[in-house]
């Protein structure tokens, strides 16, 4: 059974849910014959196994899923890979750092290679008498090509593999080169090296035991492998045979059995699940055994333990009393720091001027993140035209949301049909639990903007399934579902491209008029008529939505001047990197849903920095961990559990542990309005934030938030860039690293 080299593939060695149904592979580049596009499939799949082996093990031993490459790598039947096909698609980051294994790491395998290595290469060039120990040249000192640095000198120097890093990095001097005399005189080895790390090749000089011991790392020369496999000797010497023949003997036998057509496991998989649930008898002790093994490993409650945990209970006095007062009123109402609501004050240090009236409602439904985006865009359109209030209709971007992602989930479904992602796999699984909802980014919100428009709510109002969205999200949801197997099927039966097309076509056309019966159909075109603060009369249009956006409203606020920064400590996701989600998004063919992953202090820093400027920020956060919704206060203090509970929740582990295990993640979306800055450092405190909610919580429908609930419970923030560093700017244009779909970054504001 062949296991995929991508490190967090679906398919890999270490993925207890990998497919047991058909899944192709296919094999590496020749290491000689492609040696460039085998250093590239290196770079991209930047597995540090993979780097650790030798090429021809690699080439022999390793197999990437179809499932990493796109369309265009296949040939007409879709089925074998083209020669110049390269992996693209769900791959991990690649790290621009050179690879050095300490050769403690190595131990005396790759000491004994080196040693081999050398006498044929002595063999090769007619030295065979020279002993092995004796390393030095006639003049006493052996050139190197290679420079060996410390770690300090290189910036992103530290590489690790598992928990080891290494301290040691190599800087390639490439303008030293080595001629064809050199060569013959000088021994080394070759292997290859990835091109991504900046290097042609990755060739050891071949050292005695002591200079092994002393420099205790193998170092990069800049000879290309080519040159030494392929530098054979004249045909009529056979006494110099050349280590090409004997590595070639090896791809031959190897290549007789695989090549790069898509290997076929499924067969083999079926062996190996009947082999490994093949009932086979039991000796008496190996059933005592089993048993004894599955009796230490459980540990079930009896009669004895409730009956002391009963006892404990009541002999707590203060149990008793939390319980009389928790089964009467909200256990988090009882858990209300009274210290916390008399320091609590909504007066701050910066507050926007005007902000926007009247206080919006998603009611029941999940648009805060539609919400706090036109609350933003509001605030400069209110005081540009002298308005009073005003409101931009939510329902109208909410209608084109709907259309346009059941469309994105369609093509989804057929992106991942034709990479062979099993209907029962983790990704299709995670796909179909929810087809549409209401949730969703920033990046997700400029994509309906700038295709559709805006309009303000008078031209196009709410209606019931807007602010109560959860019956029709149950229609469309099941017809996706419908509509996916029949996709599904029509791929596996070899349907072509434009027959897909057109099933998609005619399926979204019933998702037009289910969505258009529940939320109107907004008009081609509307005149807004209106009352400045002078009770003026004003009308714009007849105009679209799209030229009512670029004429009225982009020249106040831009939404393509605006970046999403995020805040992700896990140590898997580094600060100074650019993510995505796989399969995350909207509007096919629209703006991806990117994120900058940056400390959060630089949130902080950036938010108060805008504030003080009078801008509105939109920011997604987990909303309902320690706070007090009526009284609309975000304070890691406003609850007491301990107390109450005599154990403490939602703050008990990190930010990044909360991540891993589910205990956290973004699940709504806001507007900052204020801040309040400490006299002395001008440290940001606390916030005052625009929900979206109606007026019953906190001050007439505006919450306040400390800072230091700010760093444990928000997760990205919207900036204008022209306040954002150039360094971090510069992060959005890294390849992005593909998160998988269910990664708690990719959850949906709502």
């Amino acid at each position: 059974m062949w296991d995929c080299a991508v490190i967090g593939c679906p398919n890999g060695r270490f993925n207890a849910q990998k497919s047991v149904g058909r899944v192709s592979f296919h094999v590496f580049p020749h290491p000689v014959r492609e040696s460039n596009r085998f250093r590239r499939w290196l770079a991209l799949i930047n597995n540090p196994r993979l780097l650790r082996m030798n090429p021809l093990n690699v080439f022999k031993s390793a197999r990437v899923c179809r499932r990493h490459f796109g369309p265009d790598c296949f040939n007409g039947m879709c089925r074998n890979l083209l020669p110049i096909a390269i992996p693209t698609l769900h791959l991990p980051e690649v790290r621009p750092v050179a690879l050095v294994q300490p050769m403690d790491a190595v131990g005396d395998e790759l000491e004994r290679l080196l040693r081999e290595e050398r006498r044929q290469q002595l063999k090769r060039h007619g030295a065979v008498g020279t002993p092995f120990d004796d390393e030095a040249s006639e003049s006493g000192k052996r050139p190197r090509i290679g420079v060996t640095l410390m770690s300090s000198d290189v910036d992103e120097a530290e590489y690790s593999i598992g928990d080891r890093f290494f301290d040691r990095i190599i800087a390639f001097d490439v303008e030293e080169e080595c001629d064809d005399r050199s060569l013959a005189s000088e021994s080394r080895i070759s292997s290859v090296c990835d091109e991504s790390y900046g290097l042609t090749s990755f060739t050891g000089l071949v050292m005695s035991t002591a200079e092994l011991d002393t420099l205790k790392q193998v170092e990069i020369l800049n000879e290309p492998p080519e040159t030494l496999l392929n530098d054979s000797p004249p045909p009529d010497d056979r006494s110099r045979v050349p280590i090409e023949k004997g590595y070639e003997q090896l791809v031959r036998e190897f290549a007789s059995e695989a090549s790069n057509d898509e290997q076929e496991q499924h067969t083999q998989r079926k062996e190996d699940i009947v082999t490994n649930n093949e009932v086979k008898p039991l000796q008496d002790d190996d059933t005592t055994k089993r048993i004894s093994i599955q009796e230490c490993s459980k540990a079930p409650l009896n009669e004895e333990f409730f009956q002391k945990c009963r006892t404990d209970f009541y002999d707590c006095p203060k149990n008793v009393l939390a319980q009389n007062v928790c089964t009467r009123i909200d256990p988090f109402d009882a858990c209300l720091s009274r210290k916390s609501l008399e320091n609590t004050q909504h007066v701050f240090t910066y507050k926007i001027e005007n902000e926007g009236k009247p206080l919006t409602n998603q009611k029941s439904s999940g648009r805060c993140w539609l919400f706090a985006a036109l609350n933003c865009i509001r605030i400069p359109f209110i005081k540009q035209y002298n308005l009073d209030e005003f409101e931009f209709s939510q329902a109208y971007l909410f209608y084109w949301d709907k259309i346009e992602r059941a469309n994105y989930f369609l093509n989804n479904v057929v992106d991942t049909a034709k990479r062979g992602e099993p209907v029962d796999g983790r990704l299709v699984s995670f796909l179909l639990s929810d087809p549409t909802c209401d949730g969703g980014q920033w990046d997700m919100l400029v994509n309906l903007i700038n295709k559709h428009g805006l309009m303000p709510k008078k031209c196009f109002p709410e209606s019931y399934s807007c602010e109560a969205s959860t019956r029709m999200n149950s229609v469309v949801k099941s017809k996706l579902r419908e509509y996916a197997k029949d996709l599904r099927k029509l791929i596996d039966n070899g349907a072509s491209d434009d027959e897909v097309k057109d099933r998609m076509k005619k399926q979204m056309n019933e998702v037009y008029n289910i969505v258009g019966i529940c939320l109107g159909i907004p008009p081609e075109k509307f005149t807004w008529e209106y009352y400045d603060k002078s009770k003026k009369y004003l009308n714009i249009g007849p105009i679209r939505p799209i030229d009512f956006y670029e004429k009225y409203v982009k020249p106040y606020f831009n939404v393509d001047d605006k970046v999403c920064l995020v805040t992700d400590p896990r140590t898997s996701n580094l600060y100074g990197r650019s993510y995505t989600v796989d399969c995350l998004g909207n509007v096919v063919g629209g703006r991806p849903v990117l994120y900058n992953n940056q400390p959060v202090e630089l949130l902080l820093d950036l938010v108060t920095k805008a504030l003080k400027f009078g801008e509105p920020v939109w920011f997604g956060c987990e909303v309902n961990k320690r706070f007090a919704g009526k009284q609309g206060i975000e304070d890691l203090d406003v609850h007491d559990f301990k107390l109450v509970f005599g154990v403490d929740i939602q703050t008990t582990m990190d930010k990044a542990d909360r991540l891993l295990y589910g205990e956290s993640m973004m699940t709504h979306a806001m507007v900052f309005t204020g801040v309040s800055v400490d006299p002395n450092s001008q440290k940001p405190t606390k916030f005052r934030v625009e929900n979206s909610w109606g007026e019953d919580r906190g001050e007439k429908g505006y919450l306040i938030m400390t800072a230091e609930w700010f760093k444990e419970f928000v997760f990205e923030v919207v900036v204008d860039r022209s306040i954002v560093s150039q360094d971090v700017l510069d992060v959005f244009d890294l390849p992005p690293i593909v998160l998988p779909a269910w990664d708690p970054m990719g959850t949906l504001a709502k």
